[in-house]
């Protein structure tokens, strides 16, 4: 009897090992710590990359203090990247916000929507868009005043978003059609933040070759009916771009959605939305999504990383109790054996599961390199910085 008895135990300590498959410790890839962005804490900043370079733009640290900082990272320099220390600030003319979006084109910078403070303690949602060159910056000139000037001379106003004021946006830039180098910016998504708080599913298209109102720099242009994004109002959804096409998912209405689409404005069908496979526990006969109930989330952040020579899209942070989960995404098609997520290594070092919204992320297509930091967890605003190492199944721990 006793035999059975320990055979009966054997059983279920080998049933209990099994549903621990799933341990942090067989999780894939290292957060390793990089050097902090410079200045305060924030959450909500707007981004964008040229280059080598990735620029943060503003936010948000708490007690109504929008941030004007411009904070610059250059991941080419050494093995770890830099941020520039030199005290760069929007100039004064231009308001600082947050929950605003970032995108780039032909080696320029743009920024816009978001909400400030204008004038008063009430928030304004916005729809002015700004145009970052950093071509004309010297810092090299001795004078601070000319230095200043030349710094100013970055900034010019672009033609505004004719559209809601939004907040909560998602923005992207593709090549249309691909090989010919003519990019355009888009813009879509977000809620007004007015009192009826409308969530937003129009898209816009912007060329910065045309001239727009006013004779400002750019044309907006809506999405045509037949390219309307079929995946409904919402906020804080997140998107990441490969292949020059653009992956959209996730956010709010005010509860968080799971539905994902890619827009392929190149597709030779004529079509250029297609959904892919909820992110949720949709079919019930297959076991691809059983996982799959921590990824909802509304403003968490995307970035694109590179394993085994391709590229993947990957979601990490959000307001969600498992926001601190780190999913990357196979784009491959089903009969490839892809459009599936797989859990990486959560946030943080492996060391605390720590849940935040409004992170920025840097994505270097080039290099495969992808950097995630900031964002907001509870009532503490975070200034540190993280790559993200694909891969590695022992932890490194070769932080700066």
């Amino acid at each position: 009897m006793k035999t059975y008895k320990w055979f009966f135990l054997i059983l279920v300590s080998g049933v209990f090992c099994a549903c621990s498959g799933t341990s942090e410790e067989e999780l894939i890839g290292d957060w390793q710590r990089r050097q902090s962005v410079p200045g305060t804490g924030r959450c909500h900043a707007a981004t964008f990359v040229i280059g080598n370079k990735g620029y943060v733009i503003g936010g948000y640290n708490g007690f109504n203090a929008l941030r004007r900082e411009v904070e610059e990272f250059d991941h080419s320099v050494g093995k770890k990247g830099v941020w520039n220390d030199e005290r760069r600030y929007l100039p004064d003319h231009i308001p600082a916000r947050q929950q605003a979006v970032g995108f780039s084109l032909y080696g320029k910078g743009y920024v816009g929507t978001g909400w400030a403070f204008l004038g008063t303690d009430n928030e304004t949602t916005l729809n002015d868009f700004w145009q970052f060159d950093p071509e004309e910056y010297d810092p090299t000139i001795e004078d601070e005043e000319e230095r200043l000037e030349s710094w100013e001379r970055c900034w010019k106003e672009v033609a505004p978003l004719p559209a809601a004021a939004r907040r909560g946006a998602i923005a992207f830039s593709l090549e249309i059609p691909k090989g010919s180098n003519k990019w355009f910016g888009f813009v879509g998504c977000g809620f007004t933040g007015d009192s009826d708080n409308e969530y937003l599913f129009d898209f816009w298209k912007f060329d910065p070759n045309e001239v727009g109102v006013e004779g400002k720099i750019g044309k907006w242009t809506p999405l045509p009916l037949a390219d309307k994004y079929p995946g409904g109002k919402r906020a804080g959804a997140v998107v990441f771009v490969i292949d020059n096409k653009a992956y959209i998912c996730l956010g709010e209405n005010p509860t968080n959605l799971v539905d994902f689409w890619v827009f392929d404005p190149n597709a030779p069908s004529g079509e250029h939305w297609f959904e892919l496979r909820k992110m949720t526990n949709a079919d019930r006969d297959e076991d691809y999504d059983d996982d799959y109930g921590p990824l909802a989330r509304a403003y968490g952040v995307a970035y694109v990383a590179m394993a085994n020579g391709q590229l993947r899209g990957h979601i990490v942070g959000g307001k969600s109790g498992y926001g601190y989960t780190n999913w990357e995404y196979d784009h491959n098609p089903v009969n490839e054996g892809g459009d599936l997520w797989i859990q990486r290594t959560r946030f943080y070092n492996n060391n605390v599961s720590q849940t935040r919204e409004g992170m920025i992320s840097f994505s270097f297509p080039n290099s495969g390199r992808a950097f995630v930091g900031l964002g907001r967890s509870g009532v503490t605003n975070w200034d540190d910085f993280w790559e993200f190492i694909p891969l590695i199944e022992d932890y490194t721990y070769d932080d700066i």
